[in-house]
């Protein structure tokens, strides 16, 4: 089933506002703490599958500033009928810093980078600055809006074609709008997600959208249970290639940093 952008971003914000009651606030006692997470997956019979997922989610906080770090992989494959099929391959980094100009409201810079084997999207580097402001700011409960401008730069390991032109490399500025929140939902319980959108204004013009969302249950002090969802949208994919790409994983993660 397909859907147009718009009622995506709907049932996302519908979401995130439903949940809000999930992971505690960054301490901001500026040290860092962190996650690092695990999810594989093996099936063997008339068909095998294998997966593989690693994710990490680090933060340092203090009265005056905060630098957020983290990145992903994801990669599985299955063989059916003696034919070996990648199924996914990607990877993402993303870094932030903000800097608080009063109790609640900060600038923000911004830094990432993923790439995609299966669209031939060796890489696609952005660049973002805005302001934000705190809604909800309690140890329990977070929540963020925030807007800008920035810049993205795609490169492709063949030609593809976008929006009438051929090529390898495109690049856009973009709007920045978003939210995310980060609540704990009891002792042992925590939930995050944030979702950006931003329209391009020059360039392809494509609009991109990013949703993710994570929720864990400790098992110990140090492990818990995850289970995450990562759901990139671009308007304006290459001929042939779709323009949504949903991800659901579950796995452990180990808690890393001070306690």
């Amino acid at each position: 089933m397909k859907f147009a952008f718009p009622t995506r971003l709907v049932v996302a914000c519908f979401g995130s506002v439903v949940l809000t009651s999930a992971h505690a606030q960054v301490k901001t006692d500026n040290l860092w703490r962190g996650t690092a997470g695990l999810a594989a997956a093996y099936t063997s019979g008339n068909s095998d599958t294998s997966s593989l997922a690693l994710t990490s989610d680090f933060a340092k906080a203090s009265t005056i500033d905060k630098i957020s770090l983290g990145g992903s992989y994801n990669y599985a494959r299955s063989r059916a009928n003696n034919v070996r099929t990648t199924t996914a391959d990607k990877w993402t980094l993303q870094s932030q810093y903000d800097y608080n100009l009063t109790q609640r409201t900060y600038v923000f810079g911004q830094l990432g980078g993923e790439g995609d084997n299966l669209i031939d999207l060796n890489w696609r580097a952005s660049l973002a600055a805005g302001a934000g402001y705190k809604l909800i700011d309690t140890d329990q409960n977070s929540l963020n809006v925030f807007g800008g401008v920035g810049y993205s730069r795609d490169r492709y390991d063949s030609l593809q074609t976008i929006n009438g032109r051929t090529g390898t490399t495109f690049s856009r500025t973009s709007l920045l709008i978003g939210e995310e929140s980060s609540h704990q939902l009891s002792d042992t319980t925590r939930f995050k997600q944030r979702l950006e959108y931003s329209p391009g204004i020059s360039g392809d013009k494509a609009q991109l959208a990013k949703f993710t969302a994570g929720l864990s249950v400790n098992m110990t002090r140090a492990l818990a249970l995850t289970v995450g969802l990562v759901d990139t949208y671009n308007s304006k994919p290459a001929v042939g290639k779709k323009q949504n790409d949903v991800s659901v994983l579950t796995g452990i993660s180990y808690q890393l940093g001070a306690p």
